[in-house]
């Protein structure tokens, strides 16, 4: 009887949250904007985290597939020596005869196709799409689309539209007769075909570009044994590309955490806006006798649901977002951070998830927030407290600041603390005002309403102005170093490519009587233990200009002293040589002024005292300069890219490019220009930053937004106590300008603390983190016209919100204002 009876109240209960539900669902039918809004914030938060997460996921497992896109995860490469780009094929043979079947063999090159279009492309073993027996399990992770050919070349639909290619369409390259087929498991640039083909495309002469691995449980010591000194074997998840990317995903997951709490803010209004429209729905609701339980039951339900929708459609937008922006990060993770594959972007359904209770943990805690009023905030005493702990947090955060953590700490103590701040600050304002004129009193009274109710979307504006002038400050002042950086680092007037570097080029250059100095460009790979009790390598670049300090005059010292014999030179006799190394060596990898490193080739090694440090914007690695004498006496392998030329005062530039393009059978692209050059450089630098604009651009929009509801609602609400004023005898304009002048006040304070933010924000990100997350010392630089132009245009935008409503007052009579529900 009692199960009876527990059975008939769960089924009213049931039954009454799925009408309150319709009840709820028929509202937001009716408040369609409502809904927008309250989905619009969480959505588009959600959607930046999730692009970043995206990018970053995908990144992290770009190994998860073979060359082959067999779905075998890579854990290990088997890599040319430094100096080397090729392995000899009995390496892989060695290997597959000692067990590790695993190893398969990978060559890469560029090929040329279509009107002179190159594409690189990968050789692999196709044969492991035809797995038989003790490779079944290979023929079940096989992709359905590969259709099998020797002379079969695969590409994906965006190279098939970029070379308007055909499905199954033939074409001779390279004097080889090729099928062009379509692949939908590839994705990026880079096309796939057997490796034998691509030997004879590239003519390797039967050598491979590496080995890749799939066994987690390899013995590296039998490897090691069976490559020795001939190649060398490095772990998947040891990359170069993983260590140095940490700080630009790092930096973009901290801007899209921003960006997330922005679009906190303008849900925070939404739902303060719900509830208030939807009060007399409640009331009437348990009027009707349904329980305040079920009525909480639906709400948390509603939420749930809403949280689901709002992080369903911000993991399309980010998928979206992700594919729009994917281009353009490749194009600066590789050319950065040494990328080696193409990042596809999937949807992700763990995006999702992430979203959904990221969601629902904001809102529970929005909910506790309007049930449980904290008004112990307003009291002095603990503002006072919380200032002072906010300075001492800092101060810690300060102190340890060669930590990315605690510097990007230091950023959100100085938010904390101009949270507490700005309302106190806005009160003073309207405090300050003399209180003689009847409309400046009520314009005082009534800021107390106005400041509570816009307090949320005053912070979303601090947080979001904030940031985006302290972005610019970063990027302000890391293009002016940029620019002062390229035009020290290249300063010759032209620079030569030829196909094949000979002696007897450089003798004809140095012969030319227009010809000043000729500089070279030589480039080693080696390894270096940072010091005797680390047992673990570091990999280095060796670069070089020239054989004598005069020649590296291009480099800037941070002391401020141009190169000398004395910090580049070569000791034959000892043998030692003076080296330059980076400034990421130092700040990012511990090299230290006067400090002896080996760098070893191989068996060949070159012993360096470190003379002093360059700065090198762009690069994360660890990069030595050395003269030329140094890597020719040690027998490195080397590639020289080319020639520098400074010319004499008065040369001829073009004529002598166009002797240069014949006499060392040139084409234009292989002779260039200083102010090309410089060109390329910027233009790489300014991919890194498209994320970052496009991240900060959405942020302001998003606060932009929320400040423009919060301005709609709250003039929406001013309009009756306005046309009380009215009948009370001020004019239709004195109703403006009140309006106009308390809203001035608000956004003008808000605005100037924002930019204040915004400079220590930006001071925050050029001391501390740049140089530990990238290596970069930066001077600090404000752009003040586009700061004032974009803080104007904000202010401009945020005043016509502001006085919109009030068109109410002169187009409405007063007295239907006045009884206007």
């Amino acid at each position: 009887m009692v199960k009876h009876s527990q059975l008939n109240m769960a089924l009213p209960t049931a039954l009454e949250i799925r009408l309150i539900l319709g009840v709820f669902f028929q509202f937001y039918r009716r408040h369609l904007w409502l809904f927008f809004l309250f989905v619009l914030g969480l959505s588009l938060g959600s959607a930046l985290l999730g692009a970043i997460q995206g990018l970053n996921q995908e990144a992290s497992n770009r190994y998860h597939q073979t060359s082959a896109l067999i779905n075998n995860p890579i854990s290990h490469f088997v890599r040319p020596i430094h100096g080397s780009k090729t392995l000899e094929a009995t390496i892989w043979q060695a290997l597959r005869k000692a067990g590790v079947r695993s190893a398969e063999p990978v060559a890469e090159g560029v090929v040329t196709i279509v009107e002179g279009q190159k594409v690189r492309i990968k050789g692999v073993n196709t044969l492991q799409w035809l797995g038989k027996g003790s490779q079944s399990d290979r023929q079940q992770n096989q992709n359905p689309s590969m259709q099998f050919g020797f002379n079969t070349i695969y590409i994906s639909n965006a190279l098939a539209e970029r070379f308007s290619l055909k499905q199954h369409q033939s074409m001779q390259i390279a004097g080889v007769d090729c099928v062009f087929v379509v692949l939908p498991g590839l994705s990026g640039n880079i096309a796939l075909a057997d490796i034998a083909l691509v030997d004879r495309l590239l003519h390797l002469e039967g050598k491979i570009s590496y080995i890749e691995i799939s066994d987690f449980h390899l013995n590296s010591a039998q490897v090691n044994a069976i490559i020795a000194n001939k190649a060398r074997l490095q772990s998947a998840e040891a990359q170069s590309f993983d260590s140095l990317s940490q700080a630009f995903f790092f930096n973009l997951k901290a801007l899209a955490l921003l960006g997330y709490v922005v679009g906190a803010f303008l849900s925070f209004n939404a739902i303060k806006l719900c509830l208030h429209s939807r009060q007399k729905l409640h009331q009437q609701l348990i009027l009707l006798g349904c329980l305040q339980r079920t009525l909480v039951v639906a709400v948390s339900i509603e939420i749930i649901l809403l949280s689901f929708l709002a992080a369903l459609l911000g993991a399309g937008i980010a998928f979206v977002g992700s594919n729009a922006l994917v281009a353009e990060i490749t194009l600066a993770l590789k050319g950065l951070f040494e990328l080696d594959r193409h990042l596809p972007v999937h949807f992700s359904w763990v995006v999702v998830l992430q979203a959904f209770m990221l969601n629902m943990l904001v809102l529970a805690s929005i909910a506790y927030a309007q049930t449980n009023v904290l008004t112990f905030h307003r009291k002095k005493r603990f503002q006072v407290l919380c200032v002072i702990g906010a300075g001492l947090i800092a101060g810690y955060f300060y102190i340890g600041s060669d930590n990315p953590f605690f510097a990007l700490g230091l950023c959100v103590c100085l938010l904390l603390v101009f949270f507490i701040i700005t309302p106190v600050v806005l009160r003073i304002s309207f405090a300050c005002i003399p209180t003689t004129r009847p409309l400046l009193k009520w314009m005082k009274a009534d800021s107390h309403e106005q400041i509570r109710v816009l307090t949320t979307s005053v912070y979303a504006v601090l947080l979001a102005v904030g940031t985006s002038v302290g972005l610019q400050i970063m990027v302000a002042s890391f293009s002016t170093a940029l620019q002062i950086h390229l035009d020290s680092r290249l300063s010759a007037e032209l620079y030569i490519r030829p196909n094949h570097i000979e002696s007897w080029q450089y003798q004809w250059l140095s012969a030319r009587q227009e010809v000043d100095t000729v500089g070279v460009f030589w480039q080693a790979e080696g390894s270096y233990q940072r010091n005797d009790s680390d047992p673990n390598t570091q990999s280095v670049r060796l670069i070089s200009f020239g054989s004598h300090a005069d020649l590296h005059q291009n480099l800037t010292l941070l002391s401020g002293a141009p190169p000398t014999s004395k910090t580049l030179y070569h000791e034959a006799s000892i043998p030692r040589s003076g080296c330059l190394a980076n400034e990421p060596s130092k700040l990012l990898h511990g090299i230290r002024l006067g400090q002896y490193v080996t760098i070893k080739q191989g068996e060949r090694q070159i012993n360096c005292e470190i003379t002093g440090f360059y700065y090198d914007y762009g690069e994360q690695r660890s990069v030595f300069v050395v003269v030329t004498t140094a890597i020719l006496q040690a027998k490195f392998n080397y590639e020289a890219f080319g020639f520098s030329l400074r010319l004499k005062e008065g040369a001829d530039e073009l004529d002598l490019k166009q002797q240069l393009l014949q006499q060392f059978e040139l084409t234009e692209s292989q002779v260039v220009e200083n102010h090309v050059f410089k060109k390329y450089a910027t233009q790489l630098f300014e991919h890194t930053f498209y994320a970052t604009n496009a991240l900060n651009l959405m942020i302001v929009v998003i606060a932009l937004f929320g400040l423009w509801v919060s301005l709609l609602t709250l003039g929406v609400k001013q309009v009756q106590p306005l046309a009380v004023l009215k009948t009370l005898g001020i004019t239709t304009l004195q109703a403006f300008q009140i309006k106009l002048s308390q809203s001035s006040i608000i956004l003008l304070v808000s605005l100037v603390l924002a930019m204040v933010l915004g400079g220590l924000l930006g001071w925050v990100l050029l001391k501390f983190v740049m140089p530990v997350g990238f290596g970069w010392s930066i001077p600090f630089l404000i752009p003040y016209q586009s700061i004032m132009v974009f803080i104007m245009g904000i202010y401009s935008l945020a005043l016509l919100v502001s006085i919109a409503p009030l068109i109410k007052l002169s187009r409405y009579a007063v007295a239907d204002l006045l009884h206007e529900d």
